[in-house]
């Protein structure tokens, strides 16, 4: 798939992320994790994976607003793996390449940048 296909679903989260449409009222909204960023991957959307504290891998949708430069480059700058993180979970939209939206999943609203 073309880099130009990526940004543009990159832009289009960015976008549905910026007007609200990403986070919903559950009882996880809001509740937080802190750990060690992983890995940045993206494919139709952009995800972050942490380790936290016992180990356990946490995988969301990076829809945080410190997500937006990574997300539109489909690239997180090297120096982000390992950081000490506090992210902020919330639920988000999965969408396919077309813009479709095909489910919602955890995302993370917001980092925290420990280190």
């Amino acid at each position: 798939m073309p880099h130009s296909a990526y940004r543009l679903r990159a832009s289009l989260l960015g976008l549905i992320g910026s007007l609200g449409l990403t986070t919903c009222a559950l009882a996880a909204e809001g509740r937080s994790i802190e750990g060690r960023i992983r890995k940045f991957e993206c494919g139709d959307n952009c995800y972050l994976t942490i380790t936290g504290k016992s180990r356990k891998e946490h995988t969301g949708l990076c829809t945080a607003r410190a997500c937006e430069p990574w997300n539109r480059e489909v690239s997180m700058p090297a120096r982000y793996k390992g950081r000490r993180v506090l992210v902020t979970v919330g639920q988000g939209t999965q969408l396919d390449g077309s813009g479709t939206v095909m489910g919602r999943m955890m995302a993370f609203t917001a980092i925290k940048f420990l280190n």
